[in-house]
């Protein structure tokens, strides 16, 4: 066969998957092609398009070292590549969820590629269970976490790592050529830095996860969800090393291994009902009247709400397309409750900005907060922002690291400044309503106008 082998968001040398394949399979292959197609990220944050572009400068260079030079084209050009190497198959990830278009996905992908009169073949590189595998005893997916993650659990093993060498791949392997507009120099390696930082957390961090995890001011978090999203490290490599420190640290461990399989969770109930992308998991909720007040939205997405903790979180996104998971559930139940915008709206925001973004965990997320979703919060338990803030920032240390109007304000009124207006005025000279804005809306108030609104289904 003539195999092109896809290596978009599989940007790793070890553990791949894909390159384990190539080896179990050389016998069969009598022409081989790697082809990065390079998504459009236009519509994306600058900050967002850039990573993605730095990770693929140095998955290209670490590839170089390795005698591996693969054709680099847009998406759009893939088809007409197809037919210029006359492939007759394709190797391609099958499970991941991060890419920033739909598009991009395996289902539209794959029917790409038969249109052209090309074999495909699925491959899992990303995610840990087959879907199918983590079925009820219906044979349905679980919609439930908790009794998703006792039904799963059991099923976390040591798993061999991958065996191939990069001389077995380049000796067989085309060269390629860069046939974008992408020009590769100042790389870095990002898979070696993602190593790196998931070490550190194994031997550091994760020693606090159970305890501060939700703590905003302290970043007891591990960043694998920026790794996963870039196919930097494989989820069997991490399931891997939790389960060999496992007995160091119990409770730790068992906290950020309920973390990844939620990932999983979301991860099959996505494949099972793709259609809740864009639609409430939940049906009764799928006439909803929303808000789409504009100006609201602009307010949130500027982070000029008037709430510090939900404007110091936006902040953060719009600057360096991160967000802690702890505030994302704040910002997103601030946008679908206190101003009960359409979830679909944050949905897509996040999409634009969020670096280590992950359709599957951040609509079953933005669901979660919308009390439209699987499993989600019910409607009548509402985020109080100020009291978020005061629980997870209590002394101001991150609301202060976005918002340094605050700088030198005392933890008793940084939290709810409308309230404390006359006090930040007389003491720290800061005026609500021209220096930082007033509240655009008032919590009871809102809780209560949602309140009536859910109980009408």
């Amino acid at each position: 066969m003539h195999l092109g082998v896809i290596l978009n968001r599989v940007f790793r040398t070890k553990d791949n998957p894909l390159f384990q394949y190539i080896v179990k399979y050389q016998n069969e292959i009598n022409k081989l092609y790697f082809i990065l197609p390079l998504e459009d990220l236009t519509d994306a944050s600058e900050v967002k398009r850039n990573y993605y572009y730095k990770v693929v400068k140095g998955f290209v260079n670490a590839l170089d070292k390795h005698d591996i030079q693969p054709y680099i084209v847009t998406y759009e050009k893939l088809g007409e590549l197809a037919e210029t190497l006359a492939l007759s198959h394709v190797l391609v990830a099958k499970d991941i969820m991060s890419y920033h278009k739909e598009i991009y996905d395996y289902p539209h992908v794959k029917k790409a590629f038969e249109n052209h009169q090309v074999t495909v073949i699925g491959q899992r590189v990303n995610h840990y269970f087959v879907p199918t595998k983590t079925f009820n005893k219906q044979q349905q997916p679980y919609k439930v976490f908790t009794s998703f993650y006792k039904a799963n659990r059991q099923d976390l093993v040591h798993t061999p790592k991958k065996s191939y060498q990069f001389k077995q791949l380049s000796q067989i392997a085309e060269k390629g050529s860069n046939q974008s507009d992408l020009k590769f120099e100042n790389n870095k390696d990002i898979e070696k830095l993602a190593r790196k930082a998931w070490d550190d957390f194994l031997n550091g961090d994760i020693a606090h996860y159970d305890k501060l995890t939700d703590d905003v001011s302290q970043d007891f978090v591990s960043g694998l969800g920026k790794y996963l999203a870039y196919g930097l490290l494989d989820i069997r490599e991490i399931i891997n090393d939790l389960l060999e420190d496992y007995e160091s640290d119990e409770k730790n461990f068992e906290a950020f291994i309920r973390e990844v399989l939620f990932r999983e969770f979301y991860y099959v109930l996505m494949t099972q009902y793709s259609e809740t992308a864009t639609k409430s998991f939940s049906e009764k909720y799928r006439n909803m009247q929303w808000s789409y007040n504009k100006t609201h939205f602009e307010v949130w997405k500027k982070g000029q709400t008037g709430y510090p903790i939900v404007d110091a979180a936006m902040k953060k996104l719009n600057r360096t397309g991160y967000m802690h998971n702890r505030l994302r559930m704040v910002v997103s139940q601030f946008l679908t409750k206190n101003l009960f915008i359409d979830w679909t709206w944050g949905e897509e925001y996040f999409r634009q900005y969020l670096i280590d973004y992950d359709n599957a965990s951040n609509v079953h997320g933005w669901q979660w907060s919308a009390s439209t979703g699987t499993d989600a919060v019910p409607y009548f338990r509402m985020f109080n922002p100020i009291r978020q803030s005061e629980r997870f920032d209590a002394q101001g240390y991150f609301i202060k690291t976005q918002l340094e109007i605050f700088n030198d304000v005392s933890s008793k009124y940084i939290h709810d400044p409308t309230k404390y207006k006359d006090k930040l005025q007389e003491i720290y000279h800061i005026e609500i309503g021209k220096d930082y804005p007033q509240t655009i809306v008032n919590h009871k108030n809102s809780r209560d106008y949602v309140m009536d609104k859910f109980k009408q289904f």
